[in-house]
């Protein structure tokens, strides 16, 4: 087994996350483009990684530089992707607007998931507004649990409770219409 390499931790903490994103930037580039499919999509999630990286964490902190940056970068593509696929799914109830194509999807799947984002946008427009206020920051703006519980003045445990009730009334009153979205994917 090869021996561990060590990134320097010594200078400013700025400093310490300055060189851990250069020194992975390409690396870390290459694997959100695949992730994320566009560059420019990208090289946005990067720079939101490097941003939360030098608000948060300082060298001391840190055991594993490489894998921290990786996990955040991965948290943030992870919430794009999430945020991306609700807001196409809500774009045309929710906006008055076409949907934007996917053109790696085949016309059939496009047409049926034009039909679900419908029916998804009057289900989430049916929840009672303290779930779906946690739905939406949640699925919608990609907000993290703890966020959404301070924002509403919450506990975590009740966001995560909101949440499930928002999934299981969603799943319910899709599959009520017929839409069972195990068989979509």
């Amino acid at each position: 087994m090869g021996e561990v390499k060590r990134f320097p931790r010594s200078g400013k903490p700025d400093e310490f996350v300055e060189r851990l994103c250069r020194a992975h930037e390409a690396q870390l580039l290459a694997y959100l483009t695949q992730m994320l499919g566009r560059p420019e999509v990208a090289r946005e999630v990067a720079q939101d990684t490097f941003e939360r990286l030098h608000r948060m964490y300082r060298p001391e902190q840190v055991l594993f530089p490489r894998a921290m940056l990786f996990k955040v970068a991965t948290n943030f593509a992870l919430m794009h992707l999430r945020r991306r696929r609700l807001e196409s799914a809500m774009i045309t109830g929710a906006a008055g607007m076409e949907e934007v194509p996917d053109h790696r999807m085949g016309p059939d799947r496009q047409a049926m998931a034009d039909q679900i984002g419908q029916h998804l946008t009057n289900v989430i427009r049916e929840l009672r507004p303290n779930l779906r206020n946690v739905f939406v920051m949640a699925h919608v703006q990609g907000k993290p649990r703890k966020e959404i519980a301070a924002t509403l003045g919450i506990t975590e445990k009740r966001v995560d409770k909101r949440m499930t009730r928002a999934l299981k009334a969603c799943r319910e009153r899709l599959a009520s219409q017929g839409i069972d979205l195990a068989e979509v994917d």
